[in-house]
């Protein structure tokens, strides 16, 4: 990770969690880190994880605006990772568009205002990242809306390649990692769900934010990735 020493990488939702994890190692490789997040205490304690050299601001990912802010705020940068996402697990036939629309929204208008504002500000050698996850190409029961916004980011990746040239895009595709965002999804059941999940996998566990962290810090280093989905679920689309 040689590659990311003394550049500047910028983490939309890097405060807890993939976003987080990934803080923290690009910082160990040398990376000035900007994280960005809605709430000012857990800014407060991830820029007290990441060090006195880290930087980070308050930043609603459901508006544009806001969005803006940021990045006025943020300046020039080498590196963009986007991973805010919302997961809302009910069955079509019984849910309404008011009920799911913001689990569609944040992940799509957040990867496309953060592209949209990075870009001009973007070292030519520098690289976006976005995240989806493996609902996108495996149905999961009651993640309809889940699976449509990570198809969509993963849409929008691929035509940027070409438009934000000679800008790298990818998008980090994660199974289930061990998250605060994966609480809130699987709720009170969360551990007899994590251990029935864990069971079907050929590795008998879930992932680990840092694991995660080392597959988005290779997207940013590595200067012939480009235009690719990069997969890493412990084979949980295999089976």
């Amino acid at each position: 990770m040689n590659g990311l020493r003394d550049s500047r990488v910028v983490i939309l939702g890097g405060t807890s969690g993939i976003g987080l994890a990934t803080a923290r190692a690009a910082g160990q490789a040398g990376a000035a880190v900007v994280v960005g997040g809605r709430d000012s205490d857990r800014l407060g304690r991830a820029l007290d994880l990441l060090g006195p050299t880290a930087e980070g601001h308050v930043v609603d990912v459901d508006d544009a605006s806001s969005i803006e802010r940021f990045f006025d705020a943020t300046g020039s940068l080498d590196h963009l990772l986007v991973t805010p996402s919302r997961l809302i697990p009910v069955p079509v036939s019984e849910t309404t568009e008011e009920q799911v629309r913001p689990a569609l929204d944040l992940r799509f208008w957040a990867a496309f205002h953060a592209s949209r504002l990075a870009a001009p500000r973007m070292a030519e050698s520098g690289s976006i990242t976005f995240t989806s996850g493996i609902a996108g190409s495996r149905p999961i029961p009651n993640e309809a809306v889940a699976g449509a916004s990570c198809a969509a980011v993963e849409a929008l990746m691929r035509s940027l390649v070409t438009e934000l040239a000679p800008v790298r895009c990818n998008v980090l595709c994660p199974g289930y990692v061990d998250t605060p965002l994966l609480d809130d999804f699987l709720g009170a059941s969360r551990d007899s769900k994590v251990a029935a999940i864990a069971e079907s996998l050929p590795g008998k566990r879930i992932g680990r934010p840092e694991e995660i962290a080392d597959a988005a810090l290779f997207l940013m280093g590595n200067g012939y990735m480009n235009g690719h989905v990069l997969t890493i679920d412990g084979a949980h689309t295999l089976v």
